[in-house]
């Protein structure tokens, strides 16, 4: 470990120790921010917490039932949208009169049929929670337009923009609330909290956004403008399912059906299945970045959120990339704290509702909700504000850990160049050494924590090997490993793999994984990355640096950037490999797999991936002249606190 990183680390706890809560900007600090479509990469500010545990919160509940109607509220253009009503009930299941915060859930996963599962799994689905309602809040669901009971079409927070500010104002005119919304949710519940706490209305006073996405294109259905048709299949066939498994069918069959049969025809005629053929095909809507993907990007409009917010996200969660991102972009502005949690996006959805354990030394997320908003819809003295500023599952250690602030002001930036002999090194290669070729395939990675990953976390329910060890997923790639760690080799952050390539064909895509090799040869997955070769080109402007040293960098994914691609030309290709926390312990070893796809993870639209499917030649050269390597954030291991200890 480099000496200045101690130094740094025994600066930021001395100054953590005799600060208190408080947004600063820490000289010492050698990141800049990553830069969004608005605006461009600045000094990045450190906040400084001294919490290094969590503290468990409950108390008793102060009524014994709760009790649910369905009313319909019906917006400006003539749409009407399903809301469930929950409130605190007496012993006889009466409400209760009275003015009480309420939370605000606005769900996409029909509500309806949420309410038939038990909570640990309803509330996924948008069913308000019996935990929080029986301590005092009123909780309201609406159905997104287009999904549940809801009239209109569903089209991924496009159409549904207009419908958030006027969902709070019927809200607020309730009898029933006191007029303090807290807004919540998972995964697209979470997202659409987002997109309602944008408003910026007076009434929002916090945010509980579990899973949410913060750039759509770049997160995840087009990383490194590819087409992440595995990911998107998945999420539209779900979607529809549920939207069309509406209970009413069996109660009341003639209002029932042609509510389903209007879902079912928008999913074939009007956005599912036209938007995975425009994704195939490469309409130019769809494949660029632009007004499409920016409205259904919460942190296009991150800065109009005024309220408190609270995030957790997963180390191989969809939207691994877009927490730590909103993070940085609130947490000057706002009281906001961020939670990493271990595994896929589905498991770590289960483990904020409960029905996947928590990790060792984090409370239950219920606990930990009802903490977040007494603070602030109920005015109590929780000590929200004095929560861990930060908390990551840490790779290697299988443990949570409380960090310092994201990113980790401890960093340093580290190459790693990739040598002829497969090795990787902190020295430049020789002027001399020989570039390696593999074959050019478009199906790699088909059996590996990808193919996990972008399916939600589902197929990681199947006990398949290649999707904990990345060794299956190694095929047609080039691998680099490090010498055995003498010591504990810490990484906090995002990586940058600056990979100079050539190809027989005229399109590509190129792909880096890293991971955490042991003693035995196991392959843990650690983070990747995937980038369209004609989408190369970086806007330096925007880009992440640590030291001065670029280490995220910034693509703008649009048509006036691309850069043609021809056979055999040398092209330096800057890779994002999205933000992590591991340890690799002495004697593992750090490897990095360069191939030419990711199939799981995203294939190039249109005729480009027409083009990949002919057999061709990729070659990575890693000589003086073509330095490829890759740029890690290492931390000292004191950086941190586990949770266990």
């Amino acid at each position: 470990m480099h000496e200045s990183i101690k130094i740094k680390s025994i600066l930021i706890a001395a100054t953590m120790a005799i600060m208190p809560f408080k947004a600063v900007s820490d000289p010492s600090t050698s990141w800049t921010t990553s830069g969004t479509r608005d605006s461009m990469a600045e000094q990045s500010t450190t906040i400084m917490s001294p919490a290094t545990k969590w503290q468990d919160y409950d108390r008793e509940e102060i009524y014994p039932d709760t009790v649910m109607t369905r009313e319909y509220v019906t917006m400006s253009d003539g749409t009407t949208l399903a809301a469930y009503i929950t409130l605190p009930a007496d012993e006889n299941g009466v409400a209760v009169e009275g003015e009480f915060p309420t939370l605000l859930i606005i769900s996409d996963y029909n509500t309806e049929l949420g309410n038939l599962l038990p909570p640990e799994l309803g509330t996924f689905m948008g069913a308000a929670d019996p935990y929080m309602v029986k301590r005092g809040y009123a909780s309201i669901t609406f159905d997104g337009r287009g999904t549940g009971n809801s009239e209109g079409t569903w089209d991924a927070w496009g159409s549904s923009q207009g419908d958030y500010e006027q969902i709070i104002n019927w809200v607020v005119d309730q009898p029933w609330t006191n007029g303090k919304i807290g807004l919540r949710g998972v995964s697209d519940l979470a997202i659409n909290a987002l997109f309602a706490a944008e408003t910026g209305h007076p009434a929002i006073k916090a945010v509980f956004a579990l899973e949410p996405i913060g750039d759509a294109y770049r997160d995840t259905a087009f990383t490194g403008g590819n087409g992440n048709i595995f990911f998107l299949s998945w999420w539209f066939t779900l979607t529809t399912m549920m939207n069309t498994l509406n209970l009413d069918l069996f109660t009341n069959f003639e209002e029932a059906a042609p509510l389903v049969q209007d879902h079912l025809a928008d999913a074939f005629f009007e956005f599912q299945l036209p938007m995975l053929i425009k994704g195939l095909t490469g309409d130019k809507e769809i494949k660029y970045d632009g007004p499409f993907w920016e409205t259904r990007s919460p942190i296009k409009r991150i800065d109009e959120i005024n309220a408190p917010t609270f995030l957790v996200g997963a180390v191989h969660d969809l939207f691994q990339r877009g927490v730590p991102a909103m993070y940085e972009q609130l947490k000057g502005r706002v009281t906001t704290k961020m939670v990493i949690l271990p595994g896929t996006h589905i498991e770590g959805a289960f483990m904020t509702t409960g029905l996947m354990p928590v990790p060792e030394g984090l409370p239950a997320f219920n606990h930990i909700e009802l903490q977040w908003f007494d603070q602030y819809l109920m005015g109590m003295d929780t000590g929200a504000e004095d929560m861990p500023q930060t908390t990551q599952y840490m790779i290697g250690l299988e443990e949570m850990a409380v960090t310092t602030d994201w990113p980790a002001p401890e960093a340093e930036a580290e190459r790693l160049y990739l040598h002829r002999n497969g090795k990787l090194k902190t020295n430049r290669q020789s002027f001399f050494s020989s570039p390696r070729s593999l074959f050019d395939v478009w199906f790699a990675g088909g059996c590996s924590q990808s193919a996990s990953q972008w399916s939600l976390g589902i197929l990681g329910f199947i006990p398949l090997p290649c999707f904990e060890n990345n060794n299956t997923a190694a095929l047609f790639n080039l691998l680099y490993e490090t010498p055995e760690f003498k010591s504990d080799y810490v990484i906090n952050g995002p990586i940058q793999a600056n990979i100079w390539v050539s190809t027989t064909n005229f399109a590509g895509t190129l792909s880096v994984r890293v991971d955490d090799m042991d003693p035995n040869g196991k392959a843990t997955p650690i983070s990747n990355g995937l980038i369209n070769l004609k989408a190369r080109k970086v806007d330096s402007s925007r880009s992440r640096e640590l030291e001065g040293i670029r280490i995220q960098p910034w693509h703008a994914f649009v048509e006036e950037s691309e850069q043609p691609v021809y056979p055999g030309n040398i092209m330096k290709v800057e890779l994002e490999i999205f933000p992590t926390s591991a340890v690799l312990k002495a004697g593992h070893k750090l490897r990095v797999a360069v191939g030419p796809s990711n199939l799981p993870q995203g294939i190039a639209p249109g005729f480009d991936g027409f083009l990949q499917t002919f057999p061709g030649i990729m070659t990575v050269y890693s000589d003086y002249r073509h330095p490829s390597h890759i740029v890690v954030p290492t931390v000292p291991m004191d950086s941190f606190t586990l949770l266990s200890e």
